[in-house]
C-alpha cells in the first residue's frame, strides 16, 4: 500500500494520511508513505523502493488515478495496481479505505509501516498516457522549450520535464489523442479527471495535420498551410483539417447556379399549380 503525502504544510490532509496509513497497517497490509507522487523528481531514491515492491499494489495520493498510475508507471513501478484513489476526491476516510479493502482483498496480521522523506521541490511538467500515446510527435514539434524527444524506440518522451513553463499546458490543448496530462491544471480534462478526455478544438486539428503532414479521415486529403489564405477569401473549407474544399470563385458559381434551378422550379410549380385541379385545365 502507497500514501503519498500532499505537499507543503496541510495539518488537516496529514492527519487524513496518517489515519489510513495507519488503518491500513492494523488490517495487515505493508504501507509505505512517501512524498506528494508527482514532484518527486525523476532521479529520487523512492523510485528504487516502490519499483521493488511485489503482489497487488494500491495508491492513495493527491492525483486523479488516471495520472498517479501513469506516473508510477512511467517510474518503472510494475506491481499490479488495484486500486488508485485520489484522496482529495473521497468523501471520507472510510470511502478510501473500503475502496481499498475492497481491491486488495482480505489480509492477515499485523502490516508494517515505514515513511521515505525526500525533497520535493514544486514542479509542473506533462504526464503521458501511454495507453492513447501513439508518438505521432505533434508535441514534440509544437512544444517551445524541448520537453519532448525521442527515445531509441522512437517513443515520444518528456525527457526534460523541468523545462516546462510552469502553468502552461499547450501541449495538452493540442494533443489529437488526449493523451498528455498535467495533474495540477485547474481544468478537469487536462488534470485526468475520471470521464474526461482533452479534445483538440478546430485550430489544433487543422495544425496536428499541417504540421505532421497526415492524410484528414474527413476529406481524404492533405492540407498544407495555404488553406488558411483560402479561408479568409471565403473558401469552403473541411471543418476537420482546415483544408479548402472549394475556392470562393467555385462557391460563387455553384450559389448562381443554384439560384436559377430553383427559380426554375418555383416557375414549375406556379404552371402547375394553374393546371391542376380547380385550375382549368383538362
Amino acid at each position: 500500500m502507497i500514501v503519498s503525502r500532499h505537499r507543503g504544510e496541510h495539518p488537516d490532509r496529514r492527519v487524513l494520511e496518517d489515519h489510513i496509513a495507519s488503518r491500513c497497517r492494523s488490517a495487515g497490509r505493508d504501507v509505505i508513505l512517501i512524498p506528494h507522487l508527482y514532484h518527486l523528481t525523476e532521479h529520487s531514491a523512492v523510485w528504487p523502493e516502490l519499483r521493488s515492491l511485489e503482489g497487488p499494489l494500491a495508491v492513495a495520493s493527491w492525483l486523479h488515478p488516471r495520472p498517479a498510475e501513469c506516473v508510477l508507471r512511467d517510474r518503472g513501478v510494475q506491481g499490479e495496481l488495484r486500486c488508485a484513489i485520489d484522496l482529495g476526491a473521497a468523501e471520507s476516510a472510510g470511502e478510501a479505505l473500503s475502496a481499498i479493502s475492497e481491491a486488495l482483498g482480505p489480509a492477515e496480521g499485523e502490516g508494517r509501516l515505514r515513511e521515505i522523506e525526500d525533497e520535493t521541490p514544486a514542479r509542473w511538467y506533462p504526464v503521458l498516457d501511454r495507453s492513447q500515446c501513439t508518438s505521432c510527435g505533434h508535441c514534440l514539434q509544437f512544444c517551445l522549450f524541448g520537453v519532448y524527444e525521442r527515445d531509441k524506440a522512437a517513443r515520444v518522451v518528456a525527457t526534460s520535464p523541468d523545462l516546462c513553463k510552469p502553468g502552461c499546458p499547450a501541449c495538452a490543448r493540442i494533443c489529437p489523442h488526449g493523451a498528455i496530462m498535467f495533474p495540477l491544471c485547474d481544468e478537469p480534462a487536462i488534470a485526468g479527471a475520471p470521464g474526461t478526455c482533452m479534445e483538440p478544438d478546430a485550430a489544433a486539428r487543422r495544425m496536428f495535420y499541417v504540421r505532421t503532414g497526415r492524410r484528414c479521415p474527413v476529406c481524404g486529403e492533405v492540407p498544407g498551410a495555404e488553406d488558411a489564405a483560402f479561408a479568409r477569401a471565403g473558401a469552403v473549407i473541411c471543418e476537420e483539417c482546415g483544408r479548402a474544399t472549394e475556392a470562393a470563385g467555385e462557391c460563387e458559381e455553384e450559389s448562381t447556379v443554384h439560384a436559377e434551378i430553383d427559380a426554375l422550379i418555383d416557375a414549375l410549380d406556379r404552371a402547375t399549380g394553374q393546371r391542376g385541379p380547380g385550375g382549368g385545365g383538362r
